[in-house]
């Protein structure tokens, strides 16, 4: 990695609702509306939100359709890097965590798409 690169990190894990955001998906993928839908936010910023978390390579995305779903970026897993290490430290305090179910639970409450990623399918 390059000093850039740390510096893209560490601004994407600087944030509350950023660390919310890769909390959710860590339980899998979501649209944009459902993030927006959880954390009470304006769709604008919830995009800039999930801008900077791509930029940092810790979220990919792919168009379905008229929606776009987001996704840990999968070589996170097994990233040897500060990037994977922090990743698999917070997946481990995030799997149980119940203010993440507590968000979570919201979505059983409205109406939305159902989401699968398809593996099939290229992301960016």
């Amino acid at each position: 990695m390059k000093l850039r690169d740390y510096e893209k990190l560490f601004k994407a894990l600087s944030d509350k609702q950023r660390l919310r955001i890769i909390a959710f998906l860590m339980r899998g993928p979501l649209v944009v509306n459902d993030i927006k839908t959880i954390l009470h936010l304006s769709m604008s910023t919830v995009s800039q939100h999930l801008s900077i978390l791509r930029d940092a390579n810790i979220l990919i995305d792919n168009k379905q359709g008229r929606w776009v779903i987001y996704a840990i970026h999968p070589e996170l897993e097994n990233d040897e890097g500060i990037a994977g290490i922090i990743y698999r430290e917070l997946k481990s305090k995030f799997e149980k965590d119940e203010a993440v179910d507590m968000d979570l639970e919201i979505l059983t409450t409205i109406d939305r798409p159902a989401v699968t990623l398809r593996e099939d399918l290229h992301f960016k």
